[in-house]
């Protein structure tokens, strides 16, 4: 079967349908996947098939303009933001979604990119399912939807709710330029909810999480099934892309107590000096020792001579280091909240946007980790979320949970799946 993947959004987003896609070629599909331009040259290392698709959310987040509002926690004006950049580069995606799509048999696709492949699916009538890293889509009694809340809400219909407000404000939200395109192609206007359609279509949606961090929920229908989180087969990283561990970091951890991982690669960190600061104070009222991780935060030492026990890095493989930490500090995206969690370490979550809220308070709902925002995050609350993990609850909590986690197998579930129902995926209908 000829196989489009589409996706949007960060390399977060791109990971998991890359595995997907070299496992669906491995069985004897012909793939293609269809990513934002920034990535081409990533996905160059890999035997894939590759369409460029117009947009560049990474540079937008790692604008300065976009680390501001990350750093404020002003979610709404960045939304805003990226509503007014995708208006702006609507013509570029919509021919090449077209482009990517017209000679498939079937489409795998991102939900960020739902109000085209509803449009694509109906003038091609061509099927496609959603297959999504966070629980974006489906409406439940259980919990919220994670962009208009992240906290779960005492009542079922509460939290119901928010999800009927989030697909009524997110459909209006691509309306005029989804009808504008849908006029061009000479179909009708969009008309009712494209989420109840969905649903009503039974439209097919793969969840790319584990079922032990969110279970399956009781007001979900059989089209939808969480699978597991998505792992590349080691086979296919590319060997210079590796993450290297140096010799001296490793004799670094052998040396003393299990460090606390601070991983600011992914926080908009805009004064990397006073957060240096605050780990050197909160390292030493604990009595603790830490890693730095600075990614892309531009961290530098200067003017701080490092203790011994902080050890500064740029980045390094987490599967090897988290198990070696004795708590784990991150920005919360699905992929690093998985490996973290995984890892069977306690964690805490400094989120910013998007679903990152959302993981940070299941962690903290499982009695495995604890979530602070962003911009909640002073030294005397890191401190508190800190000591909190020391609990010997929450490191066994967090034990049990990471075998459960590793037990599973994401892909090979999504795999088997797809080999018994792909060719019965409806194609939608607007009415």
């Amino acid at each position: 079967m000829n196989i489009t993947l589409l996706t949007m959004g960060t390399l977060g987003d791109l990971r998991p349908f890359l595995a997907l896609a070299l496992g669906l070629q491995e069985t004897g599909h012909q793939v293609s996947l269809a990513a934002p331009e920034n990535f081409e040259t990533y996905l160059q290392q890999f035997p894939i098939s590759y369409n460029s698709l117009a947009g560049n959310t990474q540079e937008i987040l790692e604008s300065e303009e976009g680390r501001r509002w990350m750093a404020s926690g002003n979610v709404k004006e960045f939304m805003k933001a990226l509503q007014r950049i995708s208006h702006e580069i609507r013509y570029e995606l919509q021919r090449d979604l077209f482009l990517a799509c017209q000679d498939c048999d079937v489409m795998i696709v991102h939900p960020l990119l739902l109000p085209h492949v509803t449009t694509l699916s109906e003038k091609l009538k061509k099927p496609f399912l959603l297959a999504t890293p966070f629980p974006f889509v489906s409406t439940t009694k259980e919990f919220p939807q994670f962009l208009v809340r992240a906290k779960r809400l005492p009542f079922g219909f509460m939290n119901q709710l928010t999800h009927q407000v989030f697909s009524k404000v997110w459909q209006n939200s691509n309306a005029g330029d989804i009808n504008e395109w849908r006029s061009q192609l000479e179909l009708a206007p969009l008309r009712g909810s494209v989420f109840k359609r969905l649903a009503q279509q039974r439209i097919p949606i793969l969840h790319a999480y584990s079922p032990s961090i969110i279970p399956h929920p009781k007001d979900w229908g059989d089209h939808n099934f969480i699978t597991g989180q998505w792992k590349m087969d080691d086979k296919y990283i590319p060997k210079h892309s590796e993450e290297k561990t140096s010799d001296h970091l490793a004799a670094w951890l052998d040396r003393g107590q299990a460090p606390i991982y601070f991983g600011f690669g992914s926080l908009p960190v805009l004064e990397p000096q006073n957060m240096i600061d605050m780990v050197l104070d909160i390292t030493k009222s604990l009595n603790a020792r830490a890693i730095v991780a600075s990614g892309w935060s531009n961290m530098t030492v200067e003017g701080t001579p490092l203790q011994d026990s902080v050890f500064m890095i740029k980045s390094a493989e987490h599967e090897w280091l988290f198990p070696r930490c004795s708590c784990v500090i991150h920005h919360g995206g699905a992929g690093t909240t998985h490996t973290a969690l995984a890892s069977g370490t306690p964690s805490m979550i400094c989120s910013t946007y998007a679903d990152q809220p959302f993981w940070g308070e299941r962690i903290t709902e499982l009695n495995v980790g604890r979530h602070l925002p962003f911009p909640k995050m002073t030294k005397e609350n890191l401190t508190r979320a800190i000591q909190d993990l020391q609990d010997e609850s929450v490191k066994a909590r967090a034990a049990e949970l990471g075998k459960s986690i590793k037990a599973e197998n994401g892909l090979q579930n999504a795999m088997d799946w797809l080999e018994k129902h792909l060719s019965a995926v409806p194609i939608y209908t607007s009415n």
